[in-house]
Order: structure tokens, then C-alpha cells, then sequence
């Protein structure tokens, strides 16, 4: 795989912005790892192995409802599941697809963020390029992970605590941004609140378990009442 510096640096520039979102984002993740009860080495590990932003911070919640292993495993799989795609689309534009190294590299790295920027080039993409892109914001989410895990050894308790908010504000973000291009992300969102309430109130279901039902089932539920052009297949 040959390396371009030009193109690495161009992947640089354009990936910056991504840096600083997920730098911010990330300091609150370090902090929820901390105060989960993670040491320092496996919280910044957590983002070096996983690179997943909202499946991580889904990951910490279900963790700290005290679920299953295996219905943590599963349900950041299915939320995860989507770069699949992303990886596979963007695979088709790569200047050079027979590249073993340079696939790898792109699957583990491609998220939303880099998707998104790297779909707008209107041309083929560089192995080099892509590697500027993705290890800008790969940087950015590691190290935004531990400097906001050391930053709670100096900050108050309530503080700390107040952590656990921030997986709430980002699936509400995500919602929002989901919700203003159709009412049905509401819909979707409303049917597998209110299933998830059943089971665990009704059923008394634990929290893991009836997350991944009621998240597989709003999956099934989402499928069938968006049309192929609303979910982004045409």
C-alpha cells in the first residue's frame, strides 16, 4: 500500500473537524468509564478497540444496569451493525479494492462522521488519504477518552456522576436529527419506548435483555413501515 503524503495531509485537513466532535464527546465518555468503575487503562483501551462512539456509550449504560455480557455483546453488535454498510459502499470507491491492509483499514475506521466526508469527495479515494481521515479521528476519540478519565481525579463527585446524562443527550441528539426528516423515527422510537417499558415493568424482564427485544423488534417495525427511498437504499 503505497503512502502518499499529499493525500495523507489532504485526509488530515478534512478530518480535523471530526477531531474536535469527537474529542468533546469523548471527554464524557472517559468520564463515564471512570465512574463505572473501569480503571484508566481498560476505559482508554474500551475506545482504542472499539471506535464506536454511540455503540460505546450504550455499551457503559447497559453495563452499569448491571446486564448480561452476552446481551451487551449483542445489542452493541446490532446498533454497530450499520458501518457494515457504510464499509461496504464505500469500498466501491476505493482507488485500489484488492489492498487486504488497506480494507482492514477502512472497515475498522469507517463511522459515521468518516463516511460521511469521505462520500463527498467526488472522486476515487487514496489508501492515503483515508488513512489521514481515519487516524485524525481515531486520535481524537482516544484521546478525548483519557484526558476525560484522568480529568476526574480533580472533579467533584456530582460532577462525575452527572456523566451518565451524556448517553441520554446523544441517542436524543441522534433521535432529533432522525426526526426532522419524517414523523415515522418518532413512531419507532415511541413503539420500542413503549415495549421496552412492558417488559421490564410487566414481564420484569432485566434491563439488558429487554433492551435487545425491544431494540431487534423496532428494528422489524422500522422495516416494515419505511419505504426503500426513506431509508437510503434508492
Amino acid at each position: 500500500m503505497h503512502i502518499n503524503g499529499k493525500e495523507v495531509r489532504e485526509g488530515i485537513h478534512d478530518g480535523f473537524p471530526i477531531f474536535l466532535g469527537y474529542f468533546t464527546t469523548a471527554l464524557a465518555f472517559g468520564l463515564l468509564t471512570r465512574t463505572s468503575g473501569f480503571r484508566f487503562v481498560e476505559g482508554v483501551l474500551t475506545s482504542m478497540i472499539t471506535f464506536a462512539g454511540s455503540g460505546q456509550f450504550l455499551m457503559m449504560n447497559l453495563y452499569n444496569a448491571g446486564s448480561m455480557l452476552l446481551s451487551i455483546i449483542v445489542s452493541v453488535f446490532f446498533i454497530n451493525s450499520r458501518y457494515i454498510f457504510m464499509a461496504s459502499s464505500l469500498s466501491q470507491r476505493l482507488a485500489d479494492p484488492k489492498s487486504v491492509m488497506g480494507r482492514l483499514m477502512c472497515g475498522f475506521g469507517t463511522v459515521d462522521e468518516v463516511f460521511t466526508v469521505a462520500s463527498f469527495k467526488g472522486r476515487k479515494l487514496s489508501y492515503s488519504y483515508m488513512a489521514g481521515l481515519i487516524f485524525t479521528s481515531y486520535v481524537g476519540w482516544v484521546s478525548g477518552t483519557a484526558i476525560g478519565y484522568l480529568g476526574g481525579t480533580f472533579l467533584p463527585d456530582v460532577v462525575q456522576k452527572a456523566a451518565v446524562i451524556t448517553v441520554y443527550a446523544m441517542f436524543a441528539s441522534l433521535l432529533g436529527s432522525e426526526a426532522r426528516r419524517g414523523a415515522k423515527a418518532i413512531l419507532v422510537a415511541s413503539f420500542s419506548a413503549l415495549l421496552n417499558s412492558i417488559l421490564i415493568l410487566v414481564a420484569g424482564l432485566s434491563t439488558g435483555l429487554s433492551f435487545l427485544i425491544s431494540m431487534i423488534a423496532a428494528t422489524v417495525f422500522g422495516a416494515l413501515i419505511y419505504t426503500d427511498k426513506e431509508a437510503g437504499i434508492e
